[in-house]
């Protein structure tokens, strides 16, 4: 077998099982936290609270990039794939999309790079960033052959101008279509409060195996229980009702 081909199929599996893969870092990064106390016993408490900060609004950035990205494509497009199958009735080249291949594993990328420099070890991060690489390198892979088969020189065409993950901002083109915020809302909430709990245990666990005992501050807990409830709410809207519901969306 070719090494395309086999990228490719290792593509197609790690797709499948892309809300796992994370967690084989789980590991490591309890290691690596127990010394993530260091920036504040260097700096103190205060750049140790903006350093965390700042790592959250990479993350952050990372989830209003996926909102921007999907706030303007119709259902059933490119980067909207099931387990089931690779599914695309139309190819998005306008918006995010005329300005790389994959806005969404760019996005994707951006958040973890928040979470693992919020670990405090910059060469976990460097090693967790290259592993996320390859990971994407072969999802893209076996995404771009289903697409390249799907719509032909159609793809070809966009592929050949357009960059697979750094973005170009002069080829931007306008959306077609307007920005659905019930969409972005319905797509990327349970993404958000992902990130929010995610930091939120990060918080917690540094504490513990730092300093042998939990210590819940205001603003961490706060942000917590503000998105929990928001996700309750979405999750209902979502689920239960159709206020997020919109035709072709």
């Amino acid at each position: 077998m070719m090494i395309r081909d086999t990228i490719q199929k290792q593509g197609e599996v790690l797709f499948r099982y892309r809300g796992y893969v994370p967690l084989l870092l789980i590991p490591a990064m309890f290691f690596v936290l127990q010394d993530s106390e260091w920036i504040e016993i260097r700096f103190g408490d205060l750049v140790d609270d903006v350093f965390d900060w700042f790592c959250f609004g990479i993350s952050a950035a990372g989830v209003a990039l996926r909102a921007a990205a999907v706030g303007y494509v119709p259902r059933r497009t490119s980067g909207r794939n099931t387990r089931k199958g690779q599914v695309a009735d139309e190819l998005n080249t306008t918006g995010m999309y005329s300005i790389v291949r994959h806005p969404l594993y760019v996005a994707n990328t951006i958040i973890m790079i928040g979470f693992l420099l919020a670990t405090g070890s910059f060469l976990f991060t460097a090693l967790g960033l290259l592993a996320c690489c390859l990971h994407y390198e072969r999802v893209a892979c076996a995404e771009e052959a289903f697409l390249m088969k799907r719509f032909g020189s159609e793809y070809l065409a966009w592929a050949e101008k357009t960059p697979a993950f750094l973005p170009q901002i002069s080829l931007w083109i306008p959306p077609v279509r307007r920005f659905c915020w019930r969409t972005a809302l319905k797509r990327e909430y349970q993404t958000a409060f992902g990130v929010i709990v995610a930091f939120t245990l990060l918080d917690y666990i540094e504490d513990l195996l730092a300093k042998g005992s939990l210590e819940f501050e205001l603003e961490t807990t706060a942000l917590f229980l503000f998105a929990s409830l928001g996700f309750v709410l979405l999750r209902y809207l979502h689920k239960r009702t159709r206020l997020l519901h919109v035709a072709g969306r």
